[in-house]
């Protein structure tokens, strides 16, 4: 008889650390989930924010070789039309530094003004 209770006690004891570990792990599980949806909200905004940052760079990038195409063509120019040799090289770095100036100041303040690169967001721990 008293090994039954003993058992009894062992039985109602297993069930009670067995129902407070499993209320536990459902916790636990709740709180991976919110974290796993939080993290997809910050995946998907992470998505949108990058694709808006490159495309931004990339039209940044195609000003820049526009204006550098057309210092380019800026320098040409004023070769052709200078007189001398000396008035043909003279003209040409002016015009051709002058233009790339411009192009570079304009580069740089587009960069400034995109900002910092998105960074990816941190998965959470499971």
């Amino acid at each position: 008889m008293k090994l039954s209770n003993r058992i009894k006690s062992a039985i109602v004891v297993s069930a009670l650390v067995l129902s407070a570990s499993s209320t536990a792990a459902m916790a636990v599980d709740a709180s991976t989930q919110a974290g796993q949806a939080q993290y997809q909200t910050q995946v998907t905004a992470f998505k949108a924010s990058i694709a808006t940052y490159k495309a931004s760079k990339a039209a940044i990038k195609a000003t820049f070789a526009t204006t550098k195409a057309s210092a380019i063509a800026t320098k040409n120019a004023a070769i052709t039309a200078a007189g001398t040799d000396e008035t043909k090289i003279d003209a040409a770095k002016l015009a051709f530094k002058t233009a790339m100036d411009s192009a570079k100041s304009t580069r740089d303040a587009g960069i400034a003004q995109l900002g910092v690169k998105p960074t990816k967001p941190v998965r959470p721990v499971s």
